[in-house]
């Protein structure tokens, strides 16, 4: 299963819920210009323009160190450049100056989770999921899902995923992620149902038709994989899910 590239998904997507400040003190200019950077930062981030992110968000900075949005947004920028340390500072930063903060929290624990620190990670999802006005829960049910998973703590990441749907029951990433569980514990009646449920609600991926196809082949090893097969060669012939699939036939 490709869990980083899922988590990484679930944190960005999250990028524009939440506060911006801390506190209950009477805004400043400060403040103002400091909440305009951050949005420009977020937009840059959006388009890959990293340099251009970077600026925005320091700015964001100077103008108040004590902007819980701009500090995780520049920690996940930080987290794609690499710099490990910077970004673990400035989710720190955010989530203490915030601790109730559900999508500073939520994106620090997809951040522990890809650096291999499943069981600390955990925590904050939880934290996340604490507020009961947190817009977007489907975002950490399936992210403390698919980070169990790298652990095989299986029964508990089936049971975050089904709650993840019962928040959002078109959720996508936890869709597919339910699918994956499924076809690897070998239900495929069960797994066709959620990848069938997947396609209807999110464009189909390399990964997604890779594994209806599959899918397939165990209910019926005669079973009409054509159209499926078709779509996997004329979308994505240079996938490797594409070269998997030539090379059973």
């Amino acid at each position: 299963m490709r869990i980083e590239k899922i988590v990484v998904l679930l944190l960005l997507l999250g990028l524009l819920q939440g506060c911006v400040t801390s506190g209950s003190k009477k805004p400043t200019d400060n403040d103002a210009a400091s909440n305009v950077n951050v949005e420009l930062g977020i937009g840059y981030l959006r388009q890959g323009n990293l340099e251009l992110a970077s600026e925005k968000l320091l700015r964001a900075l100077q103008y108040n160190p004590d902007n819980v949005k701009a500090n995780y947004t520049y920690a996940i920028l930080q987290d794609r450049l690499g710099q490990k340390e910077l970004a673990e500072r400035h989710y720190g930063i955010a989530t203490r100056l915030d601790p109730k903060n559900p999508e500073a929290a939520n994106n620090y624990g997809a951040f522990l989770c890809r650096n291999n620190r499943e069981r600390e990670s955990e925590k904050y999802f939880l934290r996340a999921l604490d507020d009961p006005l947190y817009k977007t829960p489907e975002f950490a049910y399936t992210n403390a899902a698919i980070c169990l998973l790298k652990v095989n703590e299986r029964d508990d990441a089936r049971e975050y995923l089904r709650k993840a749907l019962a928040a959002k029951s078109d959720f996508a990433p936890a869709l597919l992620t339910m699918s994956e569980l499924l076809f690897s514990e070998g239900d495929y009646a069960q797994t066709k149902l959620y990848i069938d449920r997947y396609h209807l609600t999110a464009r189909a991926s390399a990964k997604s038709l890779w594994l209806a196809i599959r899918n397939t082949l165990e209910l019926d090893s005669a079973g009409d994989v054509a159209e499926l097969a078709q779509r996997l060669e004329s979308e994505f012939p240079d996938s490797r899910e594409y070269q998997d699939w030539l090379k059973i036939q």
